[in-house]
């Protein structure tokens, strides 16, 4: 009789082990399927991401960017001769010099290679010298419109006149809008007087250098206009090293820019700029640091304090800093879209460093990174890259950050019309045009500059 129960005992126990086996398998089962099942779907669902994904492959040639490829700055004496000259594959297909044969030649002497002749082949693959054909132009115009004023026969045409004649009018009735700091002002500066025409600083009421200022070219009716943008900040505070009653971009646009510059901002059209280059960060800094002086300051005794000198900052900006400045730049770019529309070229331009700067640059490179990356990834913006293509040429300064006019404000020249070409509808490839504006599609703005737009933004651009 005692054997009874532990006998039903076991039945009982074998039976609960088999029913968690059973359960174990069952639920092992399903939750195997389900697995599976969201991982077939998963991988469904990233397949269609990806073929809704733009698929950007190898740039065409006729979408190149020159100035975005690394390559060689060419300098003479001559600053009109400054190129700038991409590593293109067929630079590394030149042939070997006899400098590299191996053993070295017992007569072939020392290996200097101190020559700066650029052979004509590796010179011909710049971009265009259109700043040069740009004077060749008025040049013309000029010769024609002095012997109309005269009522005498226009002297005989050089080959050179003839070709900027039947080549560059795109150029005419346009307008170049800069919205930058006293870098872009003196470079336009420059720009104006190489082609001998008046630097004219405006403001209304408010006139100071950082305010408004255009150069106009008469026969060819072009007007480069630039705002000065005085950083990000929202309110002009008491510590402002600038003697400027407006601060913010909202209300400069509203007291300043508007009223006093928009008009010289329309064309015979009755449109509105054909490219804008616009740029923020070294009042940013400049203003973050000084804003932090000044309090650091105020909790000191006045004959311990200290001024706050402008071209010598050394902290690096927090990242709630740089937060402020990508919010506020945002509203900035939404703000002139909304003035000017979605059609005309915009594009960021970087930010140029100090002369001898070192630390002092690691402010305005961490926000020159930032911005490179917000326009790329949030208005598909590119990057217009002189400060890249000049940094370290510390013989081209002025002073602590403003460049001379040199060499490297001659290429800026070149660059603007570079990109107004293309935005004309034109098309150089290494160098050598290829497809040249024409009068009925030379002004549909959005659609030459789509053309090549989305190989010529980067998201990893930083």
């Amino acid at each position: 009789m005692l054997l009874r129960p532990v006998h039903h005992t076991r039945l009982l126990v074998v039976g609960c082990i088999a029913l968690c086996f059973c359960l174990s398998v069952y639920f092992s089962a399903s939750t195997a399927n389900f697995a599976v099942g969201t991982g077939i779907k998963s991988a469904h669902l990233m397949r269609q991401a990806i073929g809704r994904t733009p698929f950007i492959g190898r740039t065409p040639r006729q979408c190149v960017d020159a100035y975005k490829m690394p390559g060689y700055m060419h300098t003479t004496e001559d600053r009109e001769e400054t190129r700038w000259i991409p590593f293109y594959p067929s630079f590394f297909d030149l042939p070997a010099l006899p400098e590299t044969e191996y053993p070295h030649p017992e007569d072939m002497g020392d290996i200097l290679l101190n020559n700066r002749t650029v052979d004509d082949v590796i010179l011909g693959t710049a971009p265009v010298p259109w700043f040069r054909l740009f004077r060749a132009y008025y040049e013309y115009l000029k010769k024609v419109a002095d012997a109309e004023e005269k009522q005498q026969p226009v002297p005989e045409l050089s080959p050179l006149d003839e070709f900027t004649r039947d080549h560059m009018s795109w150029t005419k009735d346009r307008r170049v809008l800069l919205m930058g700091d006293s870098v872009d002002r003196s470079l336009l500066e420059f720009l104006c007087e190489d082609m001998g025409q008046q630097f004219v600083e405006e403001g209304g009421k408010y006139l100071t250098k950082q305010t408004t200022a255009y150069c106009h070219i008469p026969l060819i009716n072009i007007t480069f206009v630039q705002w000065h943008i005085a950083g990000m900040y929202t309110f002009r505070p008491e510590w402002w090293w600038m003697p400027m009653k407006i601060v913010s971009f909202e209300e400069r646009y509203k007291e300043i820019y508007e009223p006093v510059s928009m008009p010289r901002l329309i064309g015979h059209s009755g449109s509105g700029p054909d490219l804008i280059l616009l740029q923020s960060g070294l009042w940013d800094q400049v203003a973050f640091l000084s804003g932090a002086h000044f309090h650091k300051m105020q909790a000191l005794p006045e004959e311990d304090r200290t001024a706050f000198v402008i071209g010598r900052p050394r902290d690096p900006l927090t990242i709630d800093q740089l937060r402020f400045v990508s919010k506020r730049f945002i509203k900035f770019v939404e703000f002139m879209k909304d003035v000017f529309g979605d059609d005309v070229p915009m594009m960021y331009r970087s930010s140029a460093v100090r002369k001898d700067g070192k630390d002092e640059d690691a402010g305005i490179l961490s926000i020159d990174r930032m911005l490179r990356s917000l326009v790329t990834t949030k208005f598909n913006m590119e990057i217009f890259e002189w400060s890249k293509l000049a940094y370290g040429a510390t013989g081209e300064y002025k002073d602590f950050i403003h460049f001379k006019k040199g060499r490297m404000s001659w290429l800026f020249s070149d660059m603007l019309l570079h990109y107004l070409f293309r935005a004309s509808g034109g098309v150089e490839v290494e160098g050598n045009v290829t497809k040249w504006p024409r009068e009925e599609t030379m002004h549909g703005l959005k659609n030459n500059w789509d053309m090549c737009h989305d190989y010529l933004v980067d998201t990893t651009n930083r």
